[in-house]
């Protein structure tokens, strides 16, 4: 829908969290910055914009993009998408050994390296294989919840983080479709304020993204009637400092 994107967020100019829509809006020469694209799975609003970013990328790179993405998400991402009937094998191209993309497969809940970042994947609710994210840089963390629905792991995890500085929480449909958000495994405003009694932090601030764009009038008064201060709808270019 005019207007609105699906999720895609850049750290530091060179890692991409979530490649739902950054090869629409990025220049090309900021395009050519990205050496990391951290994948939370492997569906199509989370992932569509790399066969974009590939195909106009190539030849432009001597090192490869590397792609972080779950042993699941990578199965998908490679039988699926870039199969050579889909779309062209991008992590074959132009040749094997110096391929455009390149395949960084991580283990869930053990830390992993993204450039200047430390990460750890924790796997939430959603229909295929699905993960947080519990990022740490230099002077902070962040948690980016990938799309979920109610999940207790993740909650756990996050409230042994030392220095949170902002969670990132998805909340896509309106209270009145609570069935389908249930079962396509996604939060509403209900059940992101039982969530949200399960984090200990108390004042560190909250994000919400991945707001369904046909309802969001009926989003924000549901989201505005919990009368939580932390809580913000993110826009579009929005920056974070963490």
């Amino acid at each position: 829908m005019a207007g609105y994107l699906p999720p895609s967020m850049l750290i530091d100019e060179k890692i991409m969290l979530d490649a739902g829509s950054f090869s629409s809006v990025l220049t090309f020469e900021r395009q050519l910055e990205i050496d990391h694209v951290l994948i939370s799975h492997a569906h199509c609003d989370h992932v569509k914009d790399l066969a974009l970013f590939a195909d106009l990328i190539i030849g432009h790179r001597r090192k490869s993009v590397k792609i972080h993405a779950s042993p699941g998400a990578m199965k998908t991402i490679r039988g699926d998408f870039f199969n050579n009937r889909f779309w062209p094998d991008f992590f074959m191209l132009p040749n094997p050994d110096n391929p455009v993309l390149k395949q960084a497969v991580f283990k869930p809940e053990r830390s992993f390296r993204v450039g200047r970042l430390a990460v750890r994947a924790i796997p939430v609710s959603h229909p295929v294989e699905s993960m947080a994210f519990i990022v740490r840089g230099p002077t902070g963390t962040f948690v980016y919840t990938g799309d979920t629905g109610p999940t207790q792991k993740l909650w756990r995890a996050v409230n042994r983080v030392r220095n949170l500085k902002l969670l990132m929480i998805e909340t896509k449909f309106p209270n009145d479709l609570q069935v389908v958000a249930d079962a396509a495994g996604h939060l509403t405003p209900r059940t992101l304020a039982e969530e949200l009694k399960k984090i200990d932090a108390a004042d560190v601030p909250i994000e919400l993204y991945h707001l369904k764009p046909d309802r969001m009038s009926d989003l924000e008064t549901e989201i505005s009637a919990l009368g939580d201060p932390r809580i913000r709808i993110m826009k579009i270019g929005d920056r974070f400092k963490v």
